[in-house]
């Protein structure tokens, strides 16, 4: 029989052909799945972050990239994702 991939990235890469397809909420699926199996993934809430713009859900990609940043401080690219989302909505 065939097997399902449930690693980490491939759910991810499922949610990014639905986001391309033009699908966030097929996407916002694959991503709250992939959190219930890896709950301190950075990368899944990115990529949430980015099915949620996609939806006009500004607060709710604010939380989910403030969450990515909590888990990978580290990483300059996602700080300043959350700087210009923020500053999108403020005007500076």
């Amino acid at each position: 029989g065939q097997a399902f991939d449930f690693s980490e990235n491939s759910l991810i890469a499922y949610a990014d052909r639905a986001l391309r397809a033009g699908q966030p909420d097929d996407a916002i699926t694959w991503l709250e799945l992939n959190l219930t199996y890896f709950p301190r993934s950075a990368p899944t809430y990115a990529a949430l972050s980015n099915a949620q713009q996609q939806k006009k859900d500004t607060a709710g990609a604010i939380s989910s990239l403030e969450r990515a940043v909590a888990l990978n401080p580290d990483n300059v690219q996602l700080q300043r994702q959350l700087e210009q989302l923020r500053a999108s909505i403020t005007g500076k």
